[in-house]
């Protein structure tokens, strides 16, 4: 189902633009702390991840790539759009990968994915969900952060919409649909004031 509320437009020149920066931005008090409240959430629901071969889809500068090597991971494939994003990646235990996440083709796949603060940026969020369910292994899990639709979420839509970036809000019932219209289904769920929702997805 098409997500026709809200169409994202102008991200990857943004975020081309912010690469080399933005892991350095990513780091003031304020964005630092939800940061950290968000990586406690989504790891949480993601479980221990110690030796185990991780996908990041979205990656970015790479955040929750080197929350996974802190972490004891054997090897995180990062994918991203963005050849700059990609750029910004650690090296070691990293394979970084650019590619659309609407069609990301990879010759293996994970236990588990962490897709965090890609789908607001993307035109069809289920054409990610429906590609990520070819990455996962049976069993697996993935847990995406997205950005709900409330006041503060529409507040950070507007902060996006200044540089010229439309960015997608999400209810729990539109999440559900995508998910469940994708081959998923949720298996928990986790809500941070203000903006921020975490859900964890099994196969099925």
């Amino acid at each position: 189902m098409e997500n026709k509320n809200y169409e994202p437009l102008g991200s990857k020149m943004y975020f081309e633009q912010v690469a080399d920066r933005y892991t350095e931005r990513s780091a003031s008090l304020l964005w630092r702390w939800q940061r950290h409240r968000e990586s406690i959430a989504v790891f949480s629901l993601l479980g221990d991840v110690e030796g185990l071969n991780i996908l990041d889809l979205g990656c970015g500068a790479g955040y929750y790539t080197r929350c996974c090597l802190d972490r004891g991971v054997g090897e995180v494939t990062a994918v991203d759009f963005s050849p700059r994003m990609i750029e910004q990646l650690p090296k070691d235990r990293v394979t970084g990968v650019v590619a659309d996440a609407t069609e990301t083709q990879l010759e293996r796949q994970f236990p588990k994915i962490i897709c965090a603060g890609l789908l607001e940026f993307v035109v069809s969020p289920e054409k990610v969900l429906n590609s990520a369910l070819h990455l996962v292994e049976k069993e697996g899990v993935m847990v995406c952060l997205i950005p709900p639709d409330n006041l503060a979420g529409r507040l950070y839509r507007k902060f996006h919409q200044r540089n010229g970036v439309n960015i997608s809000l999400f209810s729990k019932s539109l999440f559900f649909q995508l998910a469940h219209g994708a081959g998923w289904r949720i298996d928990k769920f986790k809500y941070l004031f203000p903006y921020t929702s975490v859900y964890r997805l099994k196969v099925g």
